[in-house]
């Protein structure tokens, strides 16, 4: 699933925009929820709730907080917080000569409004491209040796003495570290937390989260602690929020 947000304050251009993906999903058929918004201010609030959005269209010139500072503080909350979530930044501008002040904040491309629905796709494409082609990988101590393990596989980790077991999709694999070491390393994802001092677990691969413990995916049953009930479930619901 791919969140794509459309910010702008002009609602023409935002409605036409937000029409032209819509387009493209059912081209592509591409799973994924398009959320238009009105202002920088709109979407920074949501941003701060729940950093779900893969890709961003962003008008550059807009009314209160500009587009370009939006981006910036966008790409410092992710620094600040070391969630690892960095959303694709789309320019929108009226304006060829503004086309350029994006370029610190790592923008994948701009488009000139009246935006041409062709190169509307043509940006998206590469976004899911890129998606596509980014690994999540990581480097972990094993018995057999430094292993590369993709983070989106693994379900949770558990604390024992001065290594962890790690339970992923395929494997279960004792890496040579303490849980609070990994944490250091999968923190950097956003989707890790713990639900037990001695329990690190993915969110999204949470089934079901129970009275005392937490269900994942695979059917193993996790120890939940009364301290970490609430966080867990606003971390749980927030994941999947449309």
């Amino acid at each position: 699933m791919l969140y794509i947000a459309v910010v702008d304050d002009e609602q023409t251009h935002r409605e036409l925009l937000a029409e032209y993906i819509e387009q493209w999903k059912a081209k592509r058929k591409i799973e994924a929820a398009v959320t238009s918004f009105a202002s920088s201010e709109q979407f920074f609030f949501e941003w701060c709730e729940n950093e779900r959005y893969d890709i961003l269209f962003l008008d550059i010139m807009m009314s209160g907080i500009s587009g370009v500072e939006l981006a910036k503080q966008l790409r410092e909350k992710g620094l600040k917080s070391g969630s690892g979530k960095k959303v694709e930044i789309v320019f929108t501008t009226g304006l060829s000569e503004y086309m350029q002040e994006g370029y610190e904040v790592e923008a994948l491309h701009y488009l000139l409004k009246p935006i041409d629905r062709e190169k509307v796709w043509q940006c998206l494409d590469k976004c899911v491209s890129q998606k596509e082609t980014k690994k999540h990988l990581i480097l972990l101590p094993t018995e057999d040796g430094m292993l590369k393990v993709d983070t989106e596989s693994i379900l949770y980790a558990e604390a024992l003495g001065h290594s962890c077991m790690l339970v992923c999709e395929a494997q279960t694999l004792q890496v040579k570290m303490g849980i609070h070491e990994l944490y250091q390393i999968l923190g950097e994802t956003g989707a890790f937390l713990f639900c037990h001092r001695s329990y690190l677990i993915q969110v999204r691969k949470i089934a079901k989260i129970q009275k005392s413990d937490v269900v994942m995916d695979n059917g193993a049953e996790v120890p939940l602690s009364r301290r970490m009930q609430k966080e867990v479930s606003q971390k749980f619901i927030a994941a999947f929020r449309r």
